[in-house]
């Protein structure tokens, strides 16, 4: 007699049958919505296209390989390879998984949920023999493609309480946090935040804002940028009156401290900065420009490797915190 599903067991995956079922047109013309889209009328790929999404269906593209066959290659999805602060990550994992005989295969989904899901079904249809991303699924459904794949699955650069599988990060709620404090205690009172909504961003925004209310400051504004090399020199003009500014990355902060100096307002009249500015990812550059940016210093090359020992299971833990530190430099 059969009774409701085990909630403990793993689904089963689905099939290309099931979608032809779930469809209702024949498992031909799913083959077909799959490798040749341009011959199947748009309303029936449409069908075919949401009963995969509904059923979480990722087809596999190693023709004829067995079900329990090893690719030796590992998906890595990132948001953007434009932006160096995750360069040190992808060393990092790299340098861990080649000499094991893996090959690396990177993917950007540029912080668009939708491409997200569509690079997390690409990497999944070669049948990697695990995954790495930076941050977490953005929607339900790339959730469901990840615990349904059935492979190590290593979210990075963040600490979610449940994780899909294992993860390597650190706490950005907390770095947020440790940036309000030293300006509270450096005696600066009218903070802002700039940077992306992603949600790494959002929650180091969350951290500062709600530090600086418990030190006694009025409420932190925020304001949103765009991702361009220009919208942190272009904040500057929105955020007038402000005495301290915390970036969601050092790219941010690095354009910011560039306004400040066109506008000549990098120093007060006792040569300390008139407007603190403090970003994240310790950049070289951020080193080398006047000031120097003072940063929260994340160790992606640790978490790079941490994360693809976490693919091998190398690891006691699912769960690794490589922390972060506060490194004070001249911009504040």
């Amino acid at each position: 007699m059969m009774g409701a599903m085990d909630p403990g067991r793993t689904p089963p995956v689905p099939t290309l049958d099931a979608v032809a079922a779930r469809a209702g047109v024949s498992a031909i013309t799913v083959s077909r919505v799959l490798r040749l889209p341009a011959l199947v009328a748009p309303a029936t790929r449409a069908r075919v296209e949401a009963a995969m999404a509904e059923l979480g269906y990722v087809p596999n593209l190693v023709a004829g390989a067995l079900a329990s066959a090893r690719t030796r290659s590992i998906g890595v999805l990132v948001p953007t390879i434009a932006n160096a602060i995750f360069a040190d990550t992808v060393q990092g994992l790299s340098d861990r998984l080649e000499p094991l005989g893996f090959a690396v295969v990177l993917a950007q989904s540029r912080y668009d949920d939708a491409r997200e899901d569509r690079m997390l079904a690409a990497l999944l249809s070669r049948r990697p023999d695990a995954l790495i991303m930076v941050g977490s699924p953005a929607t339900a459904h790339g959730s469901r493609l990840l615990r349904g794949a059935r492979i190590p699955v290593v979210e990075t650069w963040d600490l979610p309480t449940d994780p899909i599988d294992a993860v390597a990060g650190f706490d950005n709620d907390a770095a947020g946090a440790a940036v309000a404090r030293h300006l509270a205690g450096a005696g600066r009172r009218r903070l802002a935040f700039i940077g992306g909504n992603d949600p790494r961003a959002t929650r180091r925004w969350l951290g500062f804002r709600d530090a600086a209310v418990e030190a006694g400051l009025v409420p932190p504004q925020r304001l949103v940028l765009d991702r361009n090399a220009t919208a942190g020199a272009a904040a500057l003009q929105r955020l007038p009156g402000v005495d301290a500014v915390f970036a969601a990355n050092d790219a941010f902060a690095i354009g910011f401290l560039t306004g400040l100096r066109e506008a000549g307002l990098a120093q007060d009249a006792g040569g300390a900065p008139a407007v603190a500015v403090i970003g994240l990812g310790d950049l070289e550059m951020g080193r080398l420009i006047t000031p120097r940016l003072s940063t929260i210093r994340v160790h992606g090359e640790a978490i790079g490797r941490a994360a693809a020992d976490l693919t091998q299971e190398l690891s006691g833990s699912r769960r690794l915190d490589l922390g972060f530190e506060l490194v004070l430099r001249g911009s504040g």
